[in-house]
C-alpha cells in the first residue's frame, strides 16, 4: 500500500473510535431534537414580537402624519378664516361707499342658468272727477310691480331650452281703485307660467300661460315714456274712475270707456317663427276657451327707407287677429307702428283696433303719440310725449271718448330707476245717457327695475 493510503485508513480507525455507541446516539439526536423546538418557538415568538412593534411603530406613524397633517389643516382654516374676514370687511367698506358685492345666483340644476329680475312702480293720482278732488296711492297699472324668475339651458348651439315663472303684486291697483273704492284689494295676478323650446332656424315654441299671439301688438312704441306711464292703454293709470253725472256716479269707469283691442295673457300653446328678413315674424296661438291668435310683427334699424335718406331709422310694428270667444265679437283686429329717428330722439307713434260684432256698431280705437328722447341730465336720457286717444262705441253704442295726455320721464341709469309724471284729461260723449263731467288727472310716480 501507498502512504496515502495508510494514512486514510488510519483516520477512518479514528473516526470510527471517536462516534458513541447506538444508544448514546440516540439519546443525544433526542436532546438535540428538544432543543430545536424551543429554538423555533423561541425565534416563532421574537417573530410575533417584532410583528407587533412593526405594527405599533407603523400606527405611531401613522398618528403622526395625521397630527402633521391636522396642524397643516388648522393652519390653513386659520388663514382662511383670517383672509374671509378681512373680505368680509372689505365688502363692507365698499358696501358703505356705495359699491355692492357680486350677485350670485344660483340654480337647482347644473345645466340651467336662473336669472331673477322684476320692478316695482309706485304712484299717486290726484283726479278731479267734476266733483271732487282727491288723491289716491296707487301700484300703476301700466307695468305693474312684478318678479320673475327664468331658467335657461343650452341644449346645442342652436337650441336653447326655457321656463318664466312672472307674478305680479300689486297693492292698491290703480285699475281697481275708484272714488268709492280708495283701498282696493291686493293683486296678485301669475303673469306668465310657461317653458319653451327654441331653435335658431325653426323658431320658439311656448306652453303654458303667457303672452298669446296678439298680446302687446297694439301697444308697439319705441319713446322713452312708453315704458313706465304713456302708451296706448291710456286707462290703465284710472282705470276704476267713474264718470260723474250732476253728482252721482254713472256706473261708468274710465276702464270701461277706454279700450285699445290688444291682446292677452292666457294658458294657450304658442307658436313664433324664426324672424325672416327684413326683421318679419309670424305667431300663432291656440288658448283655453277655444281662443284663437295670429300676428305678424315686423321691425329694424334703416338708414335709407323707402329711397328717402331720412337718416338713421328705427321702426317697430305689429298686426294682429284675434277669436277672443267674447259675447257677440265675431273676431278682434289690432295693430300698432312706432318709429324713432335715433340722431334726434323725435318718435312717432300711432295704434288701433276694433271689434267685428254680430250686431251694433262696431267699437274701435285710434291712438297717435309724439315723442322726444334727449339729454338734459348726465345721470341718464330723458323722454316727454304727448298723445291723443278717440273711441267710439266702446263702453255702449253711440258713446264717444276723448283722451288727450301730457308726460315726462327722467332715467337714473345704473340704477334700474324711472322719475315720471303725467297729466291727462278724459272726456266721454254719452249718445244715449246724460253727459258727464270730465275727469283730470295728475300722476307722478317712480319705476325702480331690479
Amino acid at each position: 500500500m501507498s502512504t496515502r493510503t495508510w494514512l486514510c485508513a488510519g483516520f477512518l480507525a479514528l473516526m470510527v473510535q471517536a462516534v458513541p455507541s447506538t444508544p448514546a446516539r440516540a439519546e443525544t439526536v433526542a436532546v438535540d431534537a428538544v432543543l430545536l423546538q424551543e429554538l423555533q418557538q423561541i425565534i416563532q415568538r421574537q417573530q410575533e414580537q417584532l410583528g407587533a412593534q412593526a405594527e405599533t411603530i407603523e400606527a405611531l406613524r401613522s398618528r403622526v402624519d395625521q397630527l402633521e397633517q391636522k396642524a397643516t389643516q388648522t393652519e390653513t382654516i386659520a388663514t382662511e378664516a383670517q383672509s374671509t374676514a378681512e373680505k368680509a370687511i372689505d365688502t363692507a367698506e365698499k358696501t358703505s361707499a356705495g359699491r355692492l358685492p357680486d350677485r350670485v345666483i344660483t340654480s337647482g340644476q347644473e345645466k340651467i342658468k336662473l336669472a331673477i329680475s322684476g320692478q316695482l312702480n309706485r304712484a299717486v293720482n290726484v283726479a278731479d272727477d267734476g266733483e271732487k278732488t282727491r288723491a289716491y296711492f296707487v301700484d300703476n297699472d301700466v307695468s305693474n310691480s312684478r318678479v320673475r324668475f327664468v331658467g335657461t339651458g343650452r341644449v346645442t348651439q342652436e337650441t336653447t331650452l326655457g321656463t318664466t315663472v312672472e307674478v305680479a303684486f300689486s297693492p292698491n291697483n290703480s285699475f281697481d281703485v275708484s272714488q268709492d273704492n280708495e283701498q282696493a284689494d291686493d293683486f296678485i295676478d301669475l303673469r306668465k307660467v310657461e317653458g319653451s323650446a327654441r331653435n335658431d332656424r325653426y323658431g320658439r315654441l311656448l306652453f303654458g300661460k303667457g303672452s298669446a299671439a296678439a298680446d302687446d301688438t297694439a301697444e308697439y312704441d319705441l319713446s322713452l315714456v312708453a315704458g313706465p306711464i304713456m302708451y296706448s292703454g291710456v286707462s290703465d293709470i284710472v282705470g276704476g274712475l267713474e264718470f260723474i253725472d250732476d253728482g252721482d256716479r254713472t256706473g261708468v269707469s274710465v276702464g270701461d270707456a277706454f279700450f285699445n283691442f290688444d291682446g292677452n295673457r292666457q294658458d294657450r300653446v304658442r307658436y313664433d317663427s324664426p324672424v325672416l328678413e327684413p326683421g318679419v315674424q309670424l305667431a300663432v296661438s291656440a288658448g283655453s276657451d277655444q281662443r284663437y291668435d295670429a300676428a305678424l310683427t315686423w321691425g329694424g334699424d334703416y338708414g335709407d327707407w323707402t329711397g328717402v335718406d331720412i337718416g338713421d331709422v328705427t321702426t317697430l310694428g305689429a298686426l294682429s287677429l284675434q277669436e277672443p270667444n267674447a259675447d257677440n265679437v265675431r273676431w278682434r283686429l289690432a295693430g300698432s307702428f312706432s318709429a324713432l329717428h335715433n340722431p334726434t330722439g323725435l318718435s312717432l307713434t300711432l295704434s288701433g283696433g276694433m271689434d267685428s260684432r254680430n250686431r251694433g256698431d262696431d267699437p274701435y280705437n285710434l291712438y297717435g303719440k309724439l315723442g322726444w328722447d334727449t339729454s338734459i341730465f348726465q345721470f341718464g336720457a330723458t323722454g316727454f310725449g304727448v298723445d291723443y286717444t278717440y273711441g267710439e262705441n266702446v263702453s255702449d253704442e253711440g258713446d264717444e271718448g276723448v283722451s288727450v295726455g301730457l308726460a315726462a320721464v327722467q332715467l337714473i341709469e345704473g340704477f334700474g330707476t324711472e322719475l315720471y309724471a303725467q297729466i291727462r284729461f278724459f272726456d266721454l260723449d254719452r249718445d244715449n245717457a246724460n253727459s258727464v263731467d270730465e275727469i283730470v288727472v295728475g300722476t307722478v310716480g317712480t319705476r325702480i327695475k331690479f
